[in-house]
């Protein structure tokens, strides 16, 4: 095959970054083509998923977020993402799907995998497949062609697959068009609001406390403590210990070159005299002659930035409408289209945009630049000391897990080594102290292990834990003096919570006998309030994001109906009576029915494919190994 990709092989010049390879693999992983150990994390339907291949699915994964989220992606984001589920999942789901095409019988050639592998753009230069940037990028990721070809087979496969369970998605223009009515429909609702604190004079009796401590108390247990030893694998320390040559800067720069590529900007402020879209072109005349008024005062001499705070109708009103830099592809198109065609200093005539009309003035240009490898180079150098210290630190505390695999033993190991077994006080699920934010992460796997059970390699802010957990406390339920302030407080609300919606009901009851809303009102001691007009999921004038308060105004059938039961929200229980209800606009239909349809089409589709593999997954032998589980 490789044959077929010499003959196209072209000109050496990389225009993307190097990792985008790995988004290749974040369903399928890699190293289906290498050898599998006896070591496993899970069967599916006899066939073994080994620890490598999660290893591999895992860190491809960290890598696509760290690439996606950069400073900010850490250990909680690694926690509430469930990295480690999804990897397993993933695997799991990647290897029903080929086992199912398998036995449909569906094939990928050898020219297929050709032709796709040509056609993926990071190995391309001049659009034209090159070979030796193929091999040098796979090299860099530390894959052989055949590992590659054999991976990029299945995940070929695996498309065919989808591509006949998808096919039987369609969205109907009917489906469409209940779904804009659903989401831009608008309703105003007249309500009244209990709060719980109202309620100031409830106080819960010694037995009433008593008698909640004794139904509730497994909710008072304290946190289950634990202590273990570890091994960790700082990068920072293995910094002395890589090289970096010129011609590994030099490779980096060509395979990244866009990272060193600065695009055109332009500094400029706005005045912005906005057009609501359903007021029609009346309105939008309007505005345009006083946006065209405004850039007379500008072109007159007067102060830009003090024009916009008296007539622009923008965000950047207050900041006299300053935008900054930006690029081209920032800002919306006519917008953008002016303001990279003008001079520094110059003032434009009004310009229509979805927003209204702006006033256009260019504070500053500056064109587009790439930095030299010279000018790279100490930037270069440092990421590939970071970089190849990482592997090395990886690669050290893989040799080291090796080792405790086979002997269970992580002091006897760390000695042999020369490495330092670091020991812990007792911690909680917050973890040890001298961790800080991360001691949670450390926490969750030291848990999840039996006392003197050895864990997988544990990457924890950037450095790479071995973990062994050497006594486990288990939570005990407290005396109920040693949190009697506790549970008090705990009824109270719950009292308090209790007394505000049987006062609701109360006010529901009565207004189902068809008493005036607001006399009802007045009677229970709260005022009438109007939530001004809102669509679904959207924020409510003066409560804010409250899902329930949304469904149940939702939910009323006409203007003058109400609820006839307290509606639980965030800030205590509501009745509401409908008051307004305004259809969407039909013609903004039209305008919007291809992205509509675009949109629940691929939410149809993940459905599907989720429902026929879960449909797969009943009917399939998985056992996924005990520590893996979370």
């Amino acid at each position: 095959m490789l044959n077929v990709m010499r003959k196209h092989a072209g000109s050496w010049m990389i225009k993307v970054l190097l990792f985008a390879i790995v988004i290749v693999f974040v369903f399928w992983g890699v190293g289906s083509f290498r050898s599998r150990r006896a070591s496993k994390v899970a069967t599916v339907n006899g066939e073994i998923i080994s620890i490598a291949e999660y290893r591999r699915a895992y860190n491809n994964m960290i890598d696509q977020y760290r690439q996606r989220f950069g400073e900010s992606f850490n250990d909680d984001m690694i926690e509430m993402l469930q990295l480690k589920k999804q990897a397993i999942d993933q695997l799991i789901d990647r290897t029903i799907l080929l086992q199912e095409a398998k036995k449909l019988g569906l094939r990928v050639t050898d020219s297929e995998v050709a032709d796709s592998i040509m056609k993926i753009e990071i190995f391309q230069s001049n659009g034209t497949f090159d070979s030796r940037r193929y091999h040098s990028i796979l090299s860099q990721v530390h894959l052989t062609p055949e590992e590659f070809e054999a991976d990029q087979k299945n995940v070929l496969l695996g498309q065919k697959l989808t591509r006949i369970v998808l096919g039987a998605a369609k969205v109907s223009e009917a489906e469409a068009h209940q779904w804009y009515d659903w989401q831009k429909t608008e309703v105003s609702v007249d309500y009244v609001l209990f709060t719980p604190d109202r309620y100031k004079d409830i106080k819960p009796s010694e037995k009433e406390v008593a008698d909640y401590f004794e139904k509730e108390k497994e909710k008072y247990k304290t946190n289950p403590k634990a202590k273990a030893r570890y091994v960790v694998f700082d990068p920072d320390t293995f910094t002395s210990r890589v090289v970096v040559n010129d011609e590994d800067v030099a490779s980096y720069y060509e395979n990244n070159l866009s990272q060193f590529t600065t695009e055109d900007t332009v500094e400029a402020r706005h005045i912005l005299i906005r057009v609501d879209p359903k007021e029609g072109e009346e309105a939008s005349q309007a505005a345009k002659s006083k946006a065209q008024e405004v850039a007379s005062l500008a072109k007159s001499g007067q102060d830009f930035a003090e024009l916009a705070k008296k007539y622009s109708e923008g965000p950047s009103k207050d900041s006299g409408g300053y935008l900054g830099k930006f690029t081209k592809t920032q800002m919306v198109k006519p917008f953008a289209d002016k303001a990279f065609s003008m001079a520094a200093g110059e003032i434009s005539e009004p310009v229509k945009t979805q927003f209204g009309w702006h006033v256009i003035k260019v504070e500053s240009v500056e064109e587009a630049s790439v930095k030299t490898l010279d000018e790279s180079k100490e930037e270069i150098s440092r990421l590939l000391k970071k970089r190849d210290a990482r592997n090395l630190a990886y690669d050290e505390a893989e040799e080291f897990y090796e080792r405790c695999f086979e002997k269970d033993d992580l002091v006897k190991n760390a000695k042999a080594l020369g490495l330092t077994v670091m020991e812990t006080e007792t911690f909680d699920r917050g973890g040890p102290d001298d961790l800080g934010r991360n001691g949670r992460n450390f926490a969750n796997t030291a848990f999840a292990l039996n006392v003197d059970e050895i864990s997988d390699i544990q990457e924890i802010d950037g450095r790479y834990f071995i973990i062994q957990t050497t006594e486990k406390i288990p939570s005990v339920i407290p005396s109920l003096e040693s949190v009697q302030s506790r549970v008090e407080s705990d009824l109270t609300k719950i009292m308090q919570d209790e007394r505000a919606k049987s006062t609701a009901q109360l006010m529901a009851d009565d207004l189902s006998e068809e008493k005036g809303f607001e006399e009802i009102a007045a009677h229970h001691g709260v005022a009438v309030k109007k939530s001004g007009l809102f669509m679904q999921n959207s924020s409510i004038p003066e409560i804010g994001s409250d899902t329930n308060f949304s469904k149940a105004a939702f939910a009323l059938a006409s203007v003058g109906s109400h609820t006839t039961k307290p509606v639980k929200g965030n800030a205590g229980y509501y009745l509401l009576r409908l008051s307004e209800i305004k259809m969407p606009d039909a013609e903004g239909f039209d305008s919007e029915k291809e992205e509509i349809q675009k949109r629940l089409l691929g939410q149809k589709q993940r459905r599907v494919m989720q429902d026929w593999i879960d449909a797969r997954k009943a009917n399939s032998q998985i056992k996924i190994e005990r520590e893996y589980i979370k």
